[in-house]
């Protein structure tokens, strides 16, 4: 890791933390703001640190992801545990939440059997006193020999008490090596001991002891061993566990759950949670069948009320299959979507007409260039925000663990766990941060798995194509717009199941699907503030990237349908965007069977729409030569019949994904080679898909 932030921080905290424990409300409360620094170590992925100045200091605290163990599977788990391994840090905050049970130490143990560096933050408190759980803070703290501080951010109540701890461990910089709690390992612990003399040998790290990196080798981390160039004592470890007769990694899970039981059950009385997980809700969640039932039903009314809030969709659909036309119209006017492009169809028009006769390129550059771009970008805000928030609102409820649990089953046959239920339905509403989302995977195989299948799922910018594609097509009959809407979801959803099962299978020879561990937290109202940081956060890192990228993209798209090779043209066919179109039409054209002028529009809308999917229906209306909003006259002008309408728009909803989704396809697989297998599998899945479509369209029309 780039150590940059150095110069800027008097001390480095590490903060640490299982899922749902409260970590990213503690984290903004401690820090008032993130900001993007740098990357992981030996990744593309970028690390929030937050700073706060406190006593004349400047603490930096970087916010680890949230994992339950550090036996590192997942790239989530690698990246927490080598930083607290590898990193450089001064403290670690770990936070614990015991509303959860005593389970809620079982990350904090790892955690403390690597170093006494830790200040322990019991997350939540406000809620611990209210259930009547009793904790003796007194002995707890000297049972772990390490400072720990009762907090609720929501009250911010603790948030003093906390950072003076931190700041009197920091300043209380030790010569000697730090020491990890002892835990009995018994059989283990003569192989314990010459693993630690050997990593004593090749690592030296005064915040980190010894003992607990062997500990973390004899769970089977062998990235850190080869690290390390000490693989052959995992080796020495797998002899061990014959003579256990289990397997070491369990047989010390057992010890570290023995210990916390032994240890802190006198210490710590929560009688009441016992009870939280035998209600109705966890019933039914618990059960396959509603279980299942219950978490579609929950995204499929955050998808609606999402869509509902920002374009009227589905409403509008309803209140036109009801006969209430004026109504949809009026709702469809007043909607945050309708407000955006009414008020950039504002400007764009003062600007050319203020321009056009004078200066005619500038003219056109600034209307349907970057205005046309900053019209992309801000279109996508708006939902993505309230996508996110639902989606943070069902996580921080306790409601997202629910779902995963439901979902393992099913999705275990493809070769997932219940986990990649989050990519695929944050892809709803972008695939960049549906890829990203893979970082929750179990392992390495699921995360490339999702990688693949995410941009099967339509995203919010395809969903505009596909209304207006749909809409055009089968005008006046919504019971078959909806089937059809329906009908490319669902196909998303299986191309995405099924891709994943193809990739496991076909590509990583795996047989066996990733086994889910999750701590059921307790159900409670979602914190407004907990939400608004999460969703904002994601909302301007799209923000940021859609601005460096989309407008950029806009720019070109204007200049190849502006400029060819007289120079400025008013005529798209005299264009760069007729030659590069036509290139693509010749192939296409056969395919569909398309005339010439249909083909190469087509062909050039694909090329754009892979820069980004929104650009489809701007493309076609530029070619059409009619308005951007008038997208049934432009798809009209292509003179599609039905069977190819609809083989068009399978192929413009499951092609390639849009660049920037290509793009972190490679930064997160760090593989050109798999990046191009990827995009090669989605080209020829969604050809395959949409002739299929194409052929049985035409048997049953003719």
């Amino acid at each position: 890791m780039a150590n940059s932030y150095r110069e800027q921080c008097d001390a480095v905290i590490a903060v640490a933390g299982q899922p749902n424990v409260g970590k990213s409300t503690l984290f903004n409360v401690l820090t008032g703001r993130m900001e993007r620094v740098g990357n992981f170590p030996g990744t593309t992925v970028a690390m929030s640190i937050g700073r706060r100045r406190y006593k004349e200091k400047t603490l930096c605290f970087v916010d680890l992801p949230g994992v339950y163990d550090l036996k590192a599977v997942s790239l989530d788990e690698k990246i927490a545990r080598d930083f607290i391994v590898f990193g450089d840090w001064d403290a670690v905050l770990v936070l614990v939440d015991l509303t959860t049970g005593l389970n809620g130490f079982y990350l904090a143990m790892q955690i403390l059997q690597l170093t006494n560096r830790v200040v322990i933050a019991l997350t939540k408190w406000d809620e611990v006193e209210r259930l009547g759980i009793k904790v003796d803070l007194e002995s707890l703290r000297k049972t772990l020999q390490v400072s720990v501080v009762p907090v609720s951010a929501l009250k911010r109540t603790g948030i003093e008490e906390l950072l003076n701890a931190i700041t009197l461990l920091v300043e209380s910089r030790e010569t000697i090596g730090a020491k990890g709690i002892y835990i009995d390992y018994g059989q283990l612990e003569n192989s314990l001991s010459v693993a630690t003399k050997e990593i004593e040998k090749v690592f030296s790290n005064r915040n980190v002891d010894a003992r607990g990196i062997a500990i973390l080798l004899a769970r089977g981390n062998v990235d850190i061993a080869n690290r390390l160039g000490i693989g052959d004592i995992i080796k020495m470890f797998s002899n061990t566990s014959q003579v256990l007769g289990t397997s070491v990694d369990e047989f010390i899970v057992k010890r570290i759950y023995s210990f916390i039981e032994s240890t802190f059950s006198n210490l710590i009385l929560i009688k009441p949670v016992k009870e939280l997980k035998e209600g109705v809700v966890y019933k039914i969640f618990q059960n396959p069948f509603s279980g299942f039932v219950a978490t579609f039903t929950i995204l499929f009314s955050a998808i609606f009320l999402a869509f509902a809030i920002n374009t009227g969709f589905p409403i509008t659909t309803i209140l036109e299959a009801l006969g209430l036309g004026d109504w949809a119209s009026a709702l469809e006017k007043y909607t945050i979507s309708s407000a955006i492009l009414t008020f950039f169809d504002y400007i764009k028009n003062i600007v050319y007409s203020s321009l056009a006769e004078s200066h005619p390129i500038l003219a056109s550059m600034l209307a349907n260039g970057i205005i046309e771009g900053v019209a992309v970008v801000s279109s996508f805000i708006p939902l993505i925000l309230i996508t996110l928030m639902l989606m943070s609102a069902i996580e921080d409820s306790g409601l997202g663990p629910l779902m995963a649990v439901s979902l393992h089953r099913f999705f275990a046959r493809f070769g997932l766990s219940g986990r990649a239920i989050y990519p695929m339905f944050i892809s709803l509403g972008c695939n960049v941060p549906g890829v990203l989302a893979s970082r929750a995977a179990l392992d390495d195989f699921e995360r490339l798995e999702i990688i693949a299948s995410a941009s099967f799922i339509p995203c919010q910018a395809r969903l505009i194509v596909l209304l207006a594609i749909v809409g055009f097509l089968f005008y006046g009959n919504p019971a078959l717009q909806a089937i059809i809407v329906v009908g490319i979801y669902l196909g998303g959803a299986i191309l995405y199941l099924v891709t994943a099962k193809i990739f496991r299978r076909g590509v990583f020879r795996e047989k066996t699907s990733p086994e889910l561990i999750l701590e059921l937290p307790k159900l409670h109202k979602p914190s407004f503030e907990v939400v608004w940081w999460n969703s904002w956060a994601l909302t301007k890192h799209f923000i940021v990237r859609a601005g460096t990228v989309l407008i950029l993209i806009v720019a070109i798209v204007w200049a190849l349908t502006s400029f060819g090779s007289t120079g400025f043209v008013e005529d798209p066919t005299q264009s760069f965007a007729y030659d590069v179109g036509r290139a693509i039409g010749v192939v296409i054209k056969p395919l569909y069977g398309l005339s010439d002028d249909s083909s190469w529009k087509v062909g050039f809308a694909l090329l754009t729409g892979f820069i980004a999917k929104e650009n489809l229906l701007a493309t076609l209306a530029v070619l059409t030569g009619v308005e951007e909003s008038e997208s049934g006259l432009a798809l009209q002008s292509l003179g599609l019949t039905i069977p190819q309408g609809i083989a068009i728009l399978v192929l413009f909803m499951y092609y390639i994904p849009c660049l920037a989704t290509v793009a972190t396809i490679y930064a997160e697989s760090k593989s050109t080679k798999f990046t191009l297998l990827v995009v090669a599998y989605v080209v020829g899945v969604a050809l395959i898909a949409s002739l299929a479509v194409y052929g049985i369209a035409s048997l049953i029309i003719h």
